[in-house]
């Protein structure tokens, strides 16, 4: 499951880019999907990926 602070910060990221507005539903709907096709294209090679605390800026793997 998505948590709601991913929701927000996709929905942030796509109007940055995109200048379009989603709802919640439409965030968790693309979300899923853009989670769906990565598992599907890397399989369970999935790349390591760094996560940076926003607030404390240090990195959570």
């Amino acid at each position: 499951m998505i948590s709601q602070e991913a929701i927000v910060e996709f929905k942030e990221l796509y109007f940055q880019e995109y200048k379009v507005k989603l709802t919640d539903e439409q965030a968790l709907d693309y979300g899923t999907r853009l989670v769906g096709l990565v598992k599907a294209v890397y399989g369970k090679n999935l790349p390591k990926v760094n996560f940076i605390d926003k607030d404390n800026k240090k990195e959570n793997n």
